[in-house]
Parts: structure tokens; sequence; C-alpha cells
């Protein structure tokens, strides 16, 4: 990938939606929770638990809203990868 592959990744734009802002919105919070609150073993468990399922469904809907621009990162991803390793 050249300089100019790399200028077209800074021009990408993603598509968030509400509740994606929504889901970001909950696991600012959920992580706030858990680095400046005293929990029990079992509350922060599933409160770090409730977390991943948060990030594991942004990370879903970023995809479902943007196939082409992960595409795209992904290309890069593995071209760089490919280049690390020579």
């Amino acid at each position: 990938m050249n300089e100019q592959d790399f200028e077209n990744l800074k021009d990408l734009r993603f598509t968030i939606t509400e509740e994606m802002k929504d889901t970001i919105i909950e696991t600012a919070f959920t992580n706030q929770i858990l680095d400046e609150c005293e929990l029990s073993k079992k509350d922060r468990k599933l409160l770090k638990k409730h977390a991943e399922k948060l990030k594991r469904k942004f990370a879903l809907d970023l995809q479902a809203h943007n196939q082409v621009q992960v595409q795209i990162i992904r290309a890069y991803i593995s071209g760089k990868k490919e280049i690390d390793q020579k």
C-alpha cells in the first residue's frame, strides 16, 4: 500500500446510527463504573461481561452499516501484516 492509499483511508466516512451512539455511551458509563466504583467480585464480573457484550454489539453494528469501509480497512491491515512479515 502506498502513500496515496493511506491518504484514501483518512477520507473514509462511517455511518454511525443512533443505536450505535447509545451503545458507545453505555460502554463509556460501564467502563467508568468499573474503573471508579468498588464492586463485589460477582458484580464486577457481571459488569465486565456486559461491557464485552456492548463491544461486540458495536462491532457487529459497525460492520453491518459500513461493509465497504470495513473491507477497505481489512485489506489495508492484511496488506500491512504481509509487509511487516517480510
